[in-house]
């Protein structure tokens, strides 16, 4: 097992990872480490859950086992990727069999040694410059698990070495696992791009029938290009986002036409045309009759 544990700090740190939040620059700070770090195994009420203002990336290896956080328990095994951040209630000792697992401690100072205490998607949301959606649990592929223990390997060995330039190929370091960890998320999210991120953008369509959208701002919505986001829409509902935004005013309007005396020129209005003629001719083309001729004929 390799391991890590800071003896003392250094008075000047390299910027490479650093950040700022709020005005105020942080710095991170290597506390420990370990490669192939195992626990007793022991029963559940051998957890203690403590919080404290560090960050850990924790990565199961070898073995099966669970670890607690927030007070609830969860199955842990080879390629299992665990980020804890400040304040957050956690444990991880081992049940069930032996468990195997690296992890790297850090936390982010500023020149006070005040500690940076807000959730790791934020922090790597404020590294990377952009929103990003990261839960605290991560299962990676066994290829992805073995890229992240080699990287964590790798910035155990320059904290545990006296050279000139360590501090600062730690930092590095840490930079290529921020860039792995915000890399399998954006993965993670094109994978659920189908289920999640099309239903959201046909869902904000269906909600705000009414109002004025383009694709441009849709696209936008869905956190993808323009041209990507309109094939796929297309391919998965059969019509273009703006084609099924027509379909749901045109179900509206026949709505307000049996249910109400509204005047079609006020129909069309409340359901997003600002054209009545406009409006008259998509309506006839969609349901083969005029609103006044729909409106005559038996509910």
């Amino acid at each position: 097992m390799k391991y890590f544990v800071q003896t003392k700090k250094t008075q000047t740190q390299p910027q490479i990872a650093s950040i700022i939040h709020e005005t105020v620059q942080y710095t991170p700070v290597f506390l420990h480490a370990a490669i192939d770090q195992t626990h007793p195994v022991g029963h559940k009420r051998t957890f203690v859950e403590h919080k404290h203002d560090f960050y850990h990336i924790v990565l199961y290896t070898k073995g099966y086992g669970e670890y607690s956080m927030n007070g609830s328990f969860y199955a842990a095994q080879p390629g299992t990727c665990v980020l804890i951040h400040p304040s957050q209630q956690h444990d991880f000792v081992s049940r069930w069999k032996q468990s195997v697992y690296s992890e790297i401690t850090f936390s982010y100072e500023d020149t006070n040694d005040q500690p940076l205490c807000i959730p790791f998607d934020k922090l790597l949301a404020i590294y990377m410059g952009i929103d990003i959606s990261m839960t605290a649990n991560i299962t990676l592929s066994m290829d992805q698990m073995y890229v992240l223990r080699n990287a964590l390997m790798v910035l155990i060995d320059h904290l545990g070495s006296a050279h000139l330039v360590s501090e600062y190929h730690a930092q590095y370091d840490l930079a290529r696992i921020f860039n792995f960890l915000i890399g399998t998320a954006v993965s993670m999210e094109q994978k659920q791009f189908p289920e999640a991120r099309l239903e959201r953008a046909k869902r904000y369509i269906e909600e705000h029938y009414f109002e004025r959208i383009c694709v441009d701002e849709l696209a936008k919505f869905a956190g993808i290009s323009k041209g990507y986001f309109f094939r796929e829409f297309k391919s998965k509902f059969g019509v273009s986002p703006l084609a099924h935004q027509q379909l749901i005013r045109i179900e509206a309007a026949k709505t307000l036409l049996k249910t109400t005396v509204l005047r079609c020129n006020e129909v069309a209005w409340r359901v997003g045309f600002s054209d009545v003629y406009f409006f008259h001719r998509v309506f006839k083309k969609h349901i083969g009759l005029t609103p006044v001729q729909y409106r005559k004929t038996p509910k």
